[in-house]
């Protein structure tokens, strides 16, 4: 078999730009919302093509599922310590938890699109509304779970409901994220979360 000669041009390998589109949406997501993004804009962000980004996502809602699971590969190393622990121990979740909020207030892109798009995804007909719906299904779940394994272990009080608890640690996660969002200079996540832990801490608190 003949050899290919020296000289024959060889193919240049693509640069992979998943990365930078990912960015490039969960910014513009969380400025414009997904509605208000084009693709076009998305596109020029990164220096590439229309047809050069739907080489990489061929649909709006591609890219949309795309950057949510970008944001969630994120904070499953965040909640990993949380979901495996067989033996948890209340006082360790809270810290996670506190630690959780901290990361949180360093990556404002990221909590700015989560709180643009959840608002949008109330609508049924938004593409992420069941993404959304499942999210916080799965979230009430595992922290429901987590607590009333504690209870269990006799480490919160036994007349409360491991539920509402988990309803009620969300609920003051995404308001706070929200107040910030909005009021960065006077609202401070991470002080703000640790004196809820603190009041929830003593009530939780088995006798």
């Amino acid at each position: 078999m003949a050899e290919k000669p020296e000289n024959t041009p060889q193919k240049r390998k693509r640069r992979d730009r998943t990365e930078e589109i990912l960015q490039a949406a969960t910014r513009l997501f969380s400025e414009q919302g997904f509605r208000g993004t084009s693709l076009a804009t998305i596109a020029e962000e990164v220096g590439l093509t229309q047809p050069g980004l739907l080489h990489y996502y061929p649909s709006k809602v591609k890219l949309l599922q795309g950057v949510l699971e970008y944001r969630e590969k994120e904070d499953v190393k965040k909640y990993f310590e949380i979901v495996e622990s067989e033996n948890p121990d209340f006082k360790i979740i809270i810290s996670v938890l506190q630690e959780l909020v901290a990361d949180n207030q360093e990556k404002p892109a990221l909590i700015r699109l989560f709180t643009v798009l959840v608002a949008e995804s109330i609508r049924p007909d938004h593409p992420s509304h069941d993404y959304f719906v499942d999210r916080y299904n799965y979230a009430r779940q595992v922290y429901g779970d987590i607590f009333s394994r504690l209870q269990s272990e006799g480490q919160i009080k036994p007349d409360v409901d491991p539920d509402q608890i988990a309803i009620l640690i969300m609920a003051i996660m995404d308001g706070l994220q929200i107040q910030w969002l909005l009021d960065p200079e006077n609202v401070d996540l991470t002080k703000s979360f640790k004196v809820f832990a603190e009041i929830i801490s003593n009530y939780l608190k088995s006798e």
